[in-house]
């Protein structure tokens, strides 16, 4: 008898591929269960190596025994008795292979667990760290706001900083309670180093500890006890940073240390008010337009600081931040605000990107570019910062530049869901919808109740074809959206857009009664809700208005300039005209 015969008697071909065919099986259960159970990074390597292992060996045992219905024997050089057992062994085996291959490459994506797409894994970033929320001891509950606001202090120091690479505020929230180990947070983080400390404020004085960590030996790389008056905040905080950056062999330019060193006000009663609103805004930076009490405490609470001290710099930033994030209808006093804190401190660029917004608002490229850039130099590691200069060069049509800054944003503050936000908001002015659909993916994954990611992802799903994905999508935003106008009427644009014109009508009533309560002066929300019942002269109406008085805009609107919408009443030529006009003066 022949060598391949003989292999052939004793199964030899067919152990090989049942073998083969079980290993790639059992790779792939590795690759599903790798990141749930956070296995070692040397698991799967092992697991390899065992597998090609046994390899040659099942051979071998497949060549000396025989499968019989007495069971496995020395072969006796007889053909095998063991019928076509393993042939159906290989058969069912294969099934299951093609199955898991078919499964795996048509599942819609968002019936799929893993959300975070491949390109959304980094390595660990040089020069950094994560701050982590310092430890509230002070005893009378008046006060609690304290530690969380020196904390967003110090961070907002160490954000001066270019060669740090400083994880934000929302991002080290989750680990508050204390149950993560530092190993852990830094691998989740992708940071080199972790810092945490505590805070006890009583009696106008403060106790700080600060202790900044190597997670790979867990030793302390630097750690300090600070006990002051309250007026001497200022320079533990310009210490904490600048031992920071010594530790991590950053370099402190000239000005940024002088920046870090400059007390930022001379009040003690003037600082707690500016920190307490801090944390009032922070706490409240998503409230919809009906929820705005605590941002308009915060802002009395600003005033009074202001008052106390006239001279308070970062105050009048926060008070500009504040009234142009949640809109008071007021140009001029946002700009009054941020053009008194660059006067007293030009240091600072939360003001300067305040300035970009408005210049961008107002149709100014030249002067909106300069701010933003001012901004950025500032403050390089602001994702706030960072995501409005990308989102106004995806304005621009500067796909590439505008990716890296909201990409370079994520990276500062990855378990966010408004870092994914904007990703795919970016995306979607790059006509990316793929991509957008991953960033999408992602924020409701952080946030299954963030109901504009999910009219956005609906539209993703209804432009790759997938409608009952889409209409799923935008029948959970319908339940998550407040009665407020922008949100709203893009969601009655989004049912007519699926071709759903009851659903349409029924949100446009709805938006009819929000537009009654809130009365904006962005003009997308209107353009929208025409759109959505077809009005298209009411709609091009709106369009023309906004043109001509220039008022106003932001990315609703530019969504309708560039119509990422794919509208075709968009693209009929007197609503083309209009588009044309729409946008930043020659």
């Amino acid at each position: 008898m022949s060598f391949v015969s003989e292999l052939k008697r004793r199964k030899v071909f067919q152990v090989a591929a049942v073998y083969l065919v079980v290993a790639w099986l059992i790779m792939q259960v590795v690759d599903v269960v790798n990141e749930p159970l956070r296995l070692p990074e040397w698991f799967a390597t092992v697991a390899i190596l065992i597998v090609a292992i046994g390899f040659p060996i099942a051979l071998i045992v497949s060549w000396a025994f025989d499968l019989t219905p007495e069971g496995v024997v020395k072969d006796q050089g007889t053909v095998q008795s063991g019928g076509r057992r393993i042939e159906y062994v290989l058969i069912g085996l294969l099934v299951i292979a093609v199955g898991t291959l078919l499964y795996r490459e048509f599942t819609p994506p968002e019936q799929q667990v893993e959300v975070v797409a491949e390109e959304f894994q980094r390595e660990v970033l040089p020069n950094s760290v994560a701050v982590l929320p310092f430890e509230n001891l002070t005893v009378d509950s008046e006060y609690a706001f304290f530690a969380p606001g020196v904390h967003d202090t110090i961070l907002k120091e160490l954000a001066k900083i270019r060669d740090l690479n400083v994880i934000a505020r929302t991002s080290v929230l989750q680990y508050a309670d204390g149950l993560t180990s530092i190993e852990q947070i830094a691998e989740d983080l992708r940071v080199e180093t972790v810092m945490e400390g505590s805070v006890q404020y009583a009696e106008g004085r403060v106790l700080v500890t600060a202790q900044l960590i190597d997670p790979n030996t867990n030793t302390h790389l630097w750690s300090e006890s600070y006990d002051r008056e309250l007026e001497g905040i200022f320079e533990i905080q310009a210490d904490i940073a600048t031992q920071i950056a010594t530790a991590l062999e950053a370099e402190l330019l000239p000005n940024e240390r002088q920046s870090i060193e400059t007390p930022l006000t001379d009040s003690p009663e003037a600082y707690a008010l500016y920190v307490r609103a801090v944390e009032d805004s922070f706490q409240n930076q998503n409230a919809s337009f009906e929820g705005q009490e605590p941002l308009l405490a915060a802002l009395a609470d600003l005033d009074r600081a202001t008052t106390l001290d006239p001279d308070f710099a970062l105050a009048y930033a926060q008070k500009a931040y504040i009234s142009l994030t949640f809109y008071s209808g007021n140009n001029d006093v946002v700009r009054a605000y941020a053009n008194r804190a660059l006067e007293l401190d030009p240091t600072i660029g939360l003001a300067q990107m305040v300035l970009g917004r408005l210049h961008q608002a107002e149709w100014n490229e030249a002067e909106a570019l300069r701010a933003y850039q001012q901004a950025e130099a500032l403050s390089p590691n602001d994702p706030v910062v960072l995501q409005n200069f990308g989102i106004f060069h995806s304005f621009l049509g500067r796909h590439d530049e505008a990716l890296r800054l909201v990409r370079r944003a994520t990276e500062l503050d990855p378990d966010n869901d408004n870092s994914y936000r904007w990703e795919g908001i970016a995306f979607r002015f790059a006509m990316d919808n793929e991509a957008a659909t991953v960033a999408y993916e992602t924020t409701i994954a952080l946030d299954p109740l963030e109901p504009t990611a999910r009219f956005q992802l609906g539209f993703c799903y209804l432009s790759s074809g997938n409608l009952d994905a889409a209409v799923e999508q935008f029948r959970l935003a319908e339940e998550l959206f407040p009665d407020e106008a922008v949100g709203i009427s893009s969601l009655a644009y989004m049912y007519r857009m699926a071709g759903m014109p009851e659903d349409a009508t029924r949100l446009f009533q709805r938006w009819e009664r929000a537009e009654e309560l809130y009365a904006l002066a962005y003009p997308a929300p209107r353009i929208n809700a025409y759109l959505a019942i077809e009005n298209e002269e009411r709609a091009l109406s709106e369009f023309r208005r906004f043109a001509d008085d220039r008022v106003l805009w932001f990315v609703g609107e530019m969504f309708l300039k560039f119509n990422t919408w794919n509208d075709p009443i968009l693209d009929q030529p007197e609503f083309v005209e209009v588009r044309s006009r729409l946008g930043f003066r020659e």
